[in-house]
């Protein structure tokens, strides 16, 4: 469990560390970053890099299936380091894209690895816990990173080599190798099972999750995933804008963001204990209307305060939503055999909610205002109405 915790920090930890350095490392690449002509640029690096994880999910998710977690695993996490690498070489905006897009199609194959490794070692009566600790640590880099290198990107007088950003980015690539080598020396190939088995193929596992992807029930499991999916990626553009006007400056914004992960961390935690004691579906359900009431609240706040309340609990429900629903679907549709097409299935269908949400809400902001928060909330009522409606748990596997 430790090594998956780890494996999804790295990979976390070198997403972030290169968010905050996107115009200083398009500005090294002959890219223009300070003025409108370098947006599309870095534009193009967000959308490769999303798609690029989302196309690699399901694929990843049949492979891990085929092939196991353990393997595919080994094999993401020395791509990811690829792709770190790659930042580090001045060759041009496309070459840049190129690495940014390999990092995210590595990230798409770490996560239902991940996912399937640490169901295949839980219990039913543990599985909520480890999930839960799983996740929390390892998106723990998405607040270490952006920290990481925003302090690191701004230091002064070093080698060439290291200037224009490269420095956080050799600091991740070092814990990403040292994680990929443990990976390499911990594991092995998990032995078959005994007695006469059908030989699996990726392409027998993507006609499965097909069907899957096609089943009514299971498109409701992922619906509170999704709606969180598409609410927190349009938190993450529209935290600098409300922040500025309600007041905040840099460091005030840059607290909220940090506010985000010590709440996402600790609620995963308390999620993992609530699920392994009560029904998860039955977890979800009622954190939902206090998820939609923080929204609402978030557009009543009239100062940073009360807004960082409202947004607190936003976080705190859905995270603990997102841990429940994780084993909910895991205990309706998965098996061993099955978990890693489960997770790169529903990891596909809800990420594609990460490219809808800054869209439709950082588009409403202008013309709403606060008022956009209570959109998201209004937004949140048919994913409850079609959660309740169709995500009943399956007691047979797929």
């Amino acid at each position: 469990m430790a090594l998956s915790a780890l494996a999804l920090f790295v990979v976390s930890l070198g997403y972030g560390v290169v968010v905050p350095l996107l115009p200083q490392l398009l500005a090294g690449r002959g890219a223009p970053s300070a003025d409108a002509s370098g947006a599309p640029a870095i534009s193009i690096v967000y959308a490769l890099y999303a798609a690029a994880k989302i196309s690699a999910q399901v694929p990843g998710g049949a492979w891990v299936d085929a092939a196991g977690g353990q393997r595919v695993l080994r094999a993401a996490l020395w791509l990811f380091c690829l792709s770190l690498l790659g930042f580090l070489f001045p060759l041009g905006v496309g070459w840049f894209a190129l690495v940014r897009a390999l990092e995210g199609a590595a990230t798409g194959l770490v996560y239902p690895a991940v996912f399937a490794l640490v169901l295949q070692s839980a219990g039913e009566a543990r599985a909520g816990r480890r999930i839960g600790m799983v996740v929390g640590l390892g998106t723990s880099g998405l607040l270490v990173g952006p920290a990481l290198g925003g302090w690191l990107g701004a230091r002064e007088g070093l080698p060439p080599f290291l200037s224009a950003g490269r420095l956080p980015v050799l600091v991740a690539l070092c814990a990403a190798l040292g994680i990929a080598v443990w990976s390499q020396l911990a594991t092995r190939p998990t032995p078959p099972s005994p007695g006469p088995q059908t030989r699996r193929t990726v392409l027998a596992e993507l006609r499965t999750l097909w069907g899957l992807a096609r089943d009514p029930g299971f498109l409701g499991l992922c619906l509170p995933i999704a709606f969180n999916k598409l609410t927190f990626s349009a938190f993450q553009g529209l935290l600098p804008l409300h922040g500025a006007a309600l007041g905040l400056g840099t460091r005030g914004v840059t607290l909220l963001f940090a506010l985000t992960g010590v709440i996402f961390g600790a609620a995963q935690g308390l999620g993992g204990v609530l699920v392994d004691r009560f029904a998860p579906r039955t977890v979800a359900l009622c954190l939902t209307p206090p998820l939609l009431l923080a929204l609402c609240g978030a557009a009543l706040a009239d100062g940073p305060v009360p807004f960082g309340v409202y947004y607190g609990g936003y976080v705190a429900a859905s995270s603990v939503i997102f841990t429940a629903t994780l084993k909910h679907t895991a205990r309706a549709y998965g098996t061993d055999d099955t978990y890693g097409g489960v997770f790169g299935v529903l990891g596909t269908l809800t990420d594609l909610m990460t490219i809808f949400g800054p869209l439709l809400f950082l588009n409403l902001y202008p013309a709403q205002g606060a008022g956009v928060f209570a959109s998201m909330a209004l937004c949140g009522v048919p994913f409850a109405v079609g959660f309740v409606v169709l995500g009943r748990a399956r007691k047979e596997g797929p």
